[in-house]
């Protein structure tokens, strides 16, 4: 059969700002990096050819690093039942195929490995929990500095995943080539001088999506509260946004043959939406019904964290991402239960789930509890994007509220000592060009009601928190940390007293259970007297027990004030510690929460993405594009837990 070749330009099919990392460019390698395709009736090919320089090893206190020129990435794992594995380069290539493409075969030749023999060990990963007590987790991984096998086991890997690109549906292809394999027990690396991978796929013999018409906003939402969301629709409809409102009875009623509960007909519905109109924003509305224990609208839990790999069990924590994943790389639907054993997004030591991750469409939630909530919402969106505010000069605020995040503990030898709060508001200034900074540091000033509120007061694009958290509260430390050096803190009942009216930030929290929304005072009660008796009431019900709504939730809901959108984690959130791979980059703001908050500031700081939902689903993919590939269980936590409060199809600064 007659092949014809085509030689591609590189920068079309290298997805490079989707790997742009703070101090480390994918493109660093493009010099060295040949691809092309060739295509025939009924099968592509991709050919990667790539040449390394020697490896250079750095002394690190008593470890070592590795580093090779042409590598964009360096392979950082702390979590997987055993913290701490070897951190070692990747050269990291990302294709877009067409949706629903199939990878048929993956297979490579190399040059023959050189030895490089090696004093001590390779450094290994370490990060720290951000909850309100300090946890670092520093431990070596020794089922693999006490192995004789390679790390990693192949010079090669790939994964696939299904997705939007800037609104477009792809399907990713990401390759991983490491020139460099370490062997533990030999204090020996194996170093490749040139390699060749070659790639075959498939794509599909039609589209796989083949809407009959277009619609761009998708609501979901309990009938009880339809009436109050319509002045929403047609507000999104005379502005371009193509909406339709569905609620939950109506879906329930189309989806009866689908789905195994609740959700999963939800998530079925919204495929259906997908193929028959191309929908790419997705909005949620409700949550907890009042304070009560049920629920308007359901959620899903994952359960990719064993109890035992945090600083206390958490078995499970929402991940509204389930409704956004609907396709895998091969359009197939991803259901989280690859298994059929109705447990779903599992991850522990005898089972890893087969979930895409990529969000195929951009959603949010507003988990109202309430009509009043519903209403409050519905104006702040439609008066945001109207311009109540004549003069947007405020919109050029940038709040950052931090301080020193983790208590240095000297363990290492060079250990980075750095302000780490403090620093990630500073690289928040450096991705928003154009924006006024006003800091609320914790080495200014103590961070409290007052300090906060007098900088959010005077209205701003974006405010963004960096600490530790709770449902209830968010706080740091006063330099230099310590477990005793703690600010005042900002909880909810703070944002009471706020005053910023039409003039809403689009907030980003890093910190534990900020966005923690299926707590109520009934199943606190419940919970809490179950499990401590009367002790409870005196005890932490009085500290964060009696709050009604989570702290993200609280400040988004607010009337006349508060944010316009918040992002904020569900679960236990974590950032790196120290600084790892010793590229002079804070881990803290390389890697897990950190990347990702700053991720987001960035692409609509330069790279001007105005649509609130496409930023958050793009920093999703983006984080999947780099991480994902580490098979690190905290990455998939990482992004599953990352809620946006907010939604999706909101134009950032509103309408001119």
């Amino acid at each position: 059969m007659k092949k014809i070749i085509i030689f591609s330009i590189i920068c079309l099919l290298l997805l490079s700002s989707n790997l742009s990392a703070f101090g480390m460019q994918i493109d660093t390698n493009r010099s060295k990096l040949q691809v092309k395709t060739n295509i025939n009736y009924d099968e592509k090919e991709i050919e990667i050819e790539l040449s390394f320089s020697d490896p250079e090893i750095i002394p690190y206190g008593n470890y070592s690093v590795v580093r090779v020129e042409e590598t964009n990435h360096n392979k950082i794992v702390m979590f997987d039942y055993d913290p701490g594995k070897p951190v070692l380069p990747v050269n990291i290539s990302v294709f877009k195929l067409e949706f629903g493409s199939k990878i048929i075969d993956v297979d490579f030749e190399y040059s023959d490995p050189e030895i490089i023999n090696l004093t001590g060990f390779i450094t290994f990963g370490k990060a720290a929990i951000d909850g309100i007590e300090y946890k670092p987790l520093k431990e070596m991984d020794m089922s693999v500095y006490k192995s004789s096998e390679p790390y990693p086991l192949n010079w090669v890997s790939y994964n696939t995943g299904g997705g939007l690109s800037y609104g477009e549906r792809t399907t990713y292809f990401v390759v991983r080539i490491y020139p460099v394999r370490y062997f533990p027990m030999d204090e020996q690396l194996q170093f490749i001088r040139n390699i060749h991978v070659h790639i075959i796929y498939e794509e599909p013999t039609e589209p796989i999506i083949q809407p009959q018409f277009n619609v761009d906003l998708l609501i979901l939402s309990p009938s009880k509260y339809v009436k109050y969301l319509n002045p929403l629709v047609t507000h999104k409809n005379e502005n371009g946004i193509e909406t339709k409102l569905f609620s939950l009875e109506e879906i329930n009623s189309l989806m009866k043959l689908d789905g195994r509960d609740q959700q999963e007909k939800i998530k079925y519905f919204i495929k259906q939406a997908i193929e028959k109109w191309d929908i790419k924003y997705v909005l949620l509305i409700g949550g907890i019904n009042g304070q009560t224990s049920n629920w308007t609208f359901p959620i899903r839990y994952s359960q990719v964290v064993p109890p035992a790999e945090q600083e206390y069990p958490e078995p499970k924590f929402i991940s509204d991402l389930y409704f956004a994943d609907i396709f895998n790389g091969e359009g197939k639907f991803s259901s989280w239960d690859s298994n059929g054993d109705n447990q779903f997004s599992v991850w522990n030591a005898t089972f890893i789930e087969e979930m895409d991750l990529y969000p195929d469409v951009y959603l949010g939630r507003l988990p109202c509890r309430n009509t009043y909530e519903v209403k409050a919402v519905v104006n702040k969106i439609v008066n945001y994007e109207t311009g109540l505010v004549a003069d947007k000069t405020w919109f050029k605020n940038l709040v950052l509220v931090a301080g020193d995040s983790y208590v240095n503990t000297g363990q290492w030898p060079d250990d980075v000592v750095v302000n780490e709060g403090e620093l990630a508001g500073e690289s928040a200034v450096d991705v928003m060009p154009g924006f006024n900074p006003l800091r609320v540091y914790a080495t200014k000033d103590d961070i409290n009601r007052e300090t906060v509120n007098a900088a959010i007061d005077k209205g701003a694009g974006f405010a963004y928190f960096c600490g530790h958290g709770s449902t209830a509260s968010w706080n740091t430390h006063f330099e230099p940390a310590t477990n005793e050096n703690w600010c005042t803190g900002y909880n909810v009942v703070d944002m009471i007293s706020l005053k910023n009216s039409e003039k809403l930030p689009v907030t980003v929290v890093g910190g534990c259970h900020n966005g923690q929304f299926d707590r109520s005072i009934l199943m606190n009660l419940k919970e809490g007297l179950a499990k401590n008796g009367l002790k409870y009431i005196w005890g932490r019900f009085l500290w964060d027990g009696w709050i009604p709504n989570c702290w993200a939730w609280w400040l988004t809901s607010k009337s006349n004030g508060g944010a316009i959108a918040t992002i904020s984690n569900t679960g236990l959130g974590t950032h790196g510690d120290g600084d790892q791979d010793y590229n002079g980059v804070a881990d803290y703001i390389e890697i897990l929460d950190g990347w990702l908050e700053l991720r987001f500031l960035e692409l609509y700081g330069k790279e001007h993405q105005n649509i609130l939902g496409l930023n958050y689903g793009e920093t999703l993919t983006n984080y999947l594009n780099r991480f994902l590939g580490d098979e690190a269980v905290m990455d998939t936590k990482m992004v599953q837990q990352w809620e946006l409060f907010g939604d999706p199809s909101l134009n950032i600064g509103g309408y001119d």
